[in-house]
C-alpha cells in the first residue's frame, strides 16, 4: 500500500499504453545520497507516506524489525526527508502494535502520523486478528484504538489508512469470518482516539478475496478502494460531501488473475497498479475513476507461478511513480517506474538492493513535487540488513 492522495480532460490516449524505458522525461532532478536509518538482523520496509502541508514536509516510513513475529515501527522526518533523527542523534521513531505478516499502512495529517495494522490479541482465539488504528503526534503523544471487536471471531489483513482531509481519515481492510471474506471501510473524524468521534461510519463493500490484497486512496472529494473478487479487480468509490459520506459506486475494472492492487489519487487523476497474471500493469484515469485507460504494461516479465508484484504508487499532477518487485526466471529485482506526462511515456530504473522499495511524492505549495524513497537490502544470513531512505533535491 502505499501512498495516499485524486480528469478533468479526456481519457488517456492510446499513446500512453506503451512502456518506453528510454523515453525522454522532462524536468529531471537529482537525488541525495541514501541515508542509512537503521541496521538490524532483519529489516523490512512496509510503507511510505508524505504530507507537504505540515511544517517543511513530513516524510514517514513504516518498517518491520526482527521476525517471529517481529515488531513494527514508524520513523519520520520533519524536514522533507533530509533527516529522520532528533537533535540528539537518535532515530525519530515509534513502536506500533501489529503483526508484520498482515501488513501495515501509514499517512500523515492533522499534525499526526496515522498507522493501520492488524493484531492478534493473545486472549483471543488462536489465529484471530483485529484492526488497530494508531496515532503519533509529530512532537509528542500517541494513542491507539481497536477498529473491530475482539469479541467477534474473524481474521483481518491488508489494513490501509489514508487521510481524506485534515479532518477526516479512512481505514479499509480485508476481513474473513469462517469461509467468507469481505472488504470493509471506515470513515472517522480525527479527534483523539480516546474521544468519541464527531463522525464515524462503517461500510461493507462486499465479498473480496482474502489473500489477494486491498488498496485505499483519497482526495477531499472521494475515497477509493480497490480489491479482488473472483480474480477480478473492483474499484469502489465513495463521494465525500461536507466531511461526510455521500453517494457510492462500484465497478469491475480488470478481469482475471489480478492480485496486489495499489492506488493513488490527486485531484481528478487516479492511478491503479496491479499484478495481472504475474505482470505489473497500470490503469489511469483523468476523471476520478469514471473511465480508465487501457493497461500500461510496466513489467512484462513474471508469471502466475513466479509473479511480479507492485509495492507502491503515487501521483501528483502529471507525475506518477510506482515501485515493484519484478520476477525474471525466479529472481526478483526491485524496479521503479516513473512518468512525467501521466503515462504517455515511462522510464524504468533497476536497483541493486534485493528487498522491497517504497516511493512517494512530496508536494509543498509553490514547489515541484519531490520523490521520496525507502528500502531495505535483504542482506545475506549473518549480516545485518540496512534500512535506507533518500530524498530528491530541489
Amino acid at each position: 500500500m502505499v501512498v495516499k492522495r485524486g480528469l478533468l480532460f479526456a481519457v488517456v490516449t492510446a499513446a500512453s499504453l506503451v512502456l518506453t524505458s528510454v523515453a525522454p522525461i522532462t524536468g529531471a532532478t537529482r537525488q541525495a545520497q541514501p541515508s542509512p536509518l537503521r541496521a538490524a538482523n532483519l529489516l523490512r520496509v512496509k510503507d511510505i507516506a508524505t504530507n507537504g502541508v505540515i511544517k517543511n514536509g513530513i516524510v514517514t516510513v513504516g518498517y518491520q524489525e526482527a521476525s517471529k513475529p517481529g515488531q513494527l515501527y514508524v520513523a519520520w522526518s520533519v524536514d522533507g526527508g533530509q533527516d529522520y533523527r532528533r537533535s540528539s542523534g537518535k532515530l525519530r521513531r515509534y513502536r506500533v502494535v501489529g503483526d508484520p505478516s498482515l501488513g501495515m499502512s501509514i499517512d500523515a495529517c492533522a499534525k499526526r502520523i496515522w498507522i493501520g495494522s492488524a493484531w492478534g490479541n493473545p486472549n483471543d482465539r488462536p489465529g484471530d486478528s483485529d484492526v488497530v488504528l494508531t496515532t503519533r503526534t509529530i512532537d509528542g503523544g500517541a494513542a491507539q484504538k481497536l477498529m473491530t471487536k475482539t469479541s467477534k471471531d474473524h481474521k483481518v489483513r491488508d489494513v490501509e489508512v489514508t487521510c481524506v482531509t485534515g479532518r477526516l481519515i479512512a481505514v479499509a481492510w480485508l476481513q474473513k469470518s469462517g469461509t467468507k471474506s469481505r472488504a470493509k471501510l471506515v470513515l472517522r473524524s480525527v479527534e483523539d482516539l480516546g474521544a468519541t468521534p464527531a463522525y464515524r461510519q462503517t461500510f461493507d463493500l462486499g465479498t473480496a478475496e482474502y489473500p489477494s490484497g486491498l488498496a485505499l486512496t483519497a482526495t477531499p472529494d472521494q475515497v477509493s478502494v480497490a480489491f479482488v473478487r473472483n480474480g477480478d479487480l473492483y474499484l469502489h468509490r465513495l463521494g465525500i460531501e461536507d466531511g461526510r459520506a455521500g453517494s457510492a459506486s462500484q465497478k469491475r475494472i480488470v478481469w482475471n488473475d489480478v492480485k496486489d492492487p495499489q492506488l493513488a489519487a490527486h485531484r481528478n487523476r487516479l492511478a491503479v497498479v496491479y499484478s495481472d497474471a504475474g505482470k505489473v500493469k497500470a490503469k489511469l484515469s483523468q476523471d476520478g475513476g469514471d473511465s480508465l485507460s487501457k493497461p500500461n504494461v510496466l513489467a512484462r516479465s513474471g508469471s502466475l507461478r513466479n509473479p511480479s508484484r507492485p509495492f507502491s504508487v503515487d501521483v501528483i499532477g502529471k507525475r506518477i511513480v510506482s515501485t515493484a518487485s519484478v520476477n525474471t526466471d525466479g529472481k526478483t529485482t526491485p524496479q521503479r517506474f516513473s512518468s512525467s506526462d501521466f503515462g504517455q511515456n515511462w522510464r524504468t530504473s533497476t536497483f541493486g538492493n534485493r528487498g522491497a522499495r517504497m516511493a512517494s511524492l512530496l508536494k509543498i505549495k509553490g514547489q515541484p513535487s519531490l520523490l521520496m524513497e525507502a528500502w531495505h537490502n535483504n542482506a545475506p544470513k549473518g549480516i545485518s540488513d540496512t534500512l535506507r531512505a533518500r530524498y530528491e533535491l530541489k
